[in-house]
């Protein structure tokens, strides 16, 4: 008999055989395979990025949010919809730090890899990622990564407690933060600072002077991230059992997103108009608040990526549309190598039509003590047609390089250096 059988023991002609205890097979935990929809979203959310960066170094016009509102529709959602890539892009770096569990690192092992990797993240925003958005020494702007790497951090020692905790935690972060939009920073003396990183954007001040803004406070962030760590139980799940729990989950989101706007009820700190102008309606409805992430923006943007995600996952499930794997998915694989290469890409070619065109192309390179937006020469710009073919000829141009990081990253998983990167 092979050495490899499993042996059965006769205790009686009339009972069963039975397998010995210490002879039954060992049944070895099948590793979780990368899931495809996943990255095609993360990529997705990483092009569409792309297009938030390309207004602000291109667009001739405002893109703040606040004179958003009595602009067109067309140029209205061509901000509004760039609003859902850093929620996404948070929530599904969650939901990738729980399949590395599945995938055999351990708890320790895990911890371990989100802590250093959080702190990573803080220093390429204040250092290579800040320098790329401002071409100068400037005063470091904390956004999606000081994030991300907060949030990792956080999870880090989150990954130890049960999950039923963990999510309890999540929600709470997410869900809760709005019920202190009251608190300002400026009453809390001494612990402004503290208040500014956790909940509230602003100046970070040391002395009396600014040493950082801080434009994406760590809460809602870190309640993301959590979530996304918990979704991932139903990620890993069998492909029908995940489409048909993320589709509802989605639905039930955008209900109660719709729910607390149309009620005007708890979540978010402004308020929409209805108005006899449909477009004007519409605009007031969706401009939920970006910076801090209300509840609200939360519903609305994970709703609708879940219902995303669910379609692009039945459509791979059934082997359909292969180019959704060969283009889009290569964007969300190395999302940091793209982000890092996108941002000075475009920073870059913002300086030279701008120095072709005769405008003072200095403006573009110098740092920003205490304005916290990108300021274009007078007279310099597109309208959102030239925007649009920008974003399109850069993202395009980036997908040999991205592509071959990619390989390299997947030919060599011995390289743990690449998983920073």
């Amino acid at each position: 008999m092979n050495s490899t059988a499993t042996t059965y023991i006769s205790e009686s002609p009339l009972r069963p055989n039975r397998v010995a205890p210490q002879d039954r097979p060992i049944q070895v935990k099948k590793p979780v395979e990368r899931i495809p929809s996943v990255d095609v979203l993360r990529g997705f959310a990483m092009i569409l990025m792309a297009l938030n960066h390309t207004q602000i170094f291109f667009f001739s016009g405002e893109h703040a949010m606040p004179a958003l509102l009595n602009s067109n529709l067309p140029l209205f959602f061509t901000r509004w919809t760039p609003g859902f890539c850093a929620p996404v892009f948070v929530f599904l770096a969650g939901v990738a730090a729980y399949l590395q569990l599945q995938r055999g690192k351990t708890k320790a092992e895990l911890s371990r890899f989100l802590f250093t990797r959080g702190l990573w993240l803080i220093l390429l925003e204040v250092t290579i990622i800040n320098y790329g958005a401002f071409f100068a020494l400037t005063l470091p702007v904390l956004q999606v990564f000081w994030a991300l790497g907060i949030s990792m951090v956080m999870l880090a020692g989150l990954v130890w407690l049960p999950m039923p905790i963990i999510a309890v935690i999540g929600i709470t972060f997410v869900a809760g933060h709005n019920a202190f939009d009251h608190v300002r920073a400026a009453s809390l003396g001494s612990w402004a600072n503290l208040w500014r990183l956790l909940h509230e954007t602003g100046l970070l001040l040391f002395a009396g002077k600014p040493i950082a803004f801080v434009a994406y406070p760590a809460i809602p962030w870190n309640g993301l991230m959590i979530l996304g760590f918990c979704f991932g139980e139903i990620i890993i799940l069998p492909a029908v059992r995940r489409i048909r729990i993320t589709a509802i989950s989605g639905a039930c989101l955008l209900i109660l997103f719709l729910g607390l706007r149309g009620l005007h009820a708890y979540g978010d700190p402004t308020q929409w108009n209805a108005s006899t102008d449909v477009a004007t309606s519409i605009k007031t409805f969706l401009g939920v608040s970006h910076n801090p992430v209300s509840l609200q923006f939360c519903a609305m943007a994970i709703g609708v990526s879940l219902l995303f995600l669910a379609w692009l996952d039945s459509l791979l499930v059934a082997g359909r549309s292969s180019w959704l794997r060969k283009y889009v998915e290569v964007y969300g694989g190395v999302p940091l190598f793209y982000y890092l290469l996108h941002i000075y890409a475009l920073h870059a070619l913002s300086i030279i039509l701008c120095a072709l065109t005769g405008h003072d192309w200095h403006v573009l390179a110098a740092p920003l003590p205490q304005r916290m937006k990108m300021h274009l020469p007078d007279g310099y710009g597109f309208g959102l047609p030239g925007v649009y073919l920008i974003w399109i000829a850069v993202v395009t141009a980036l997908y040999w390089p991205v592509r071959q990081y990619a390989n390299y990253k997947r030919a060599h998983p011995e390289k743990t250096w690449l998983s920073y990167l």
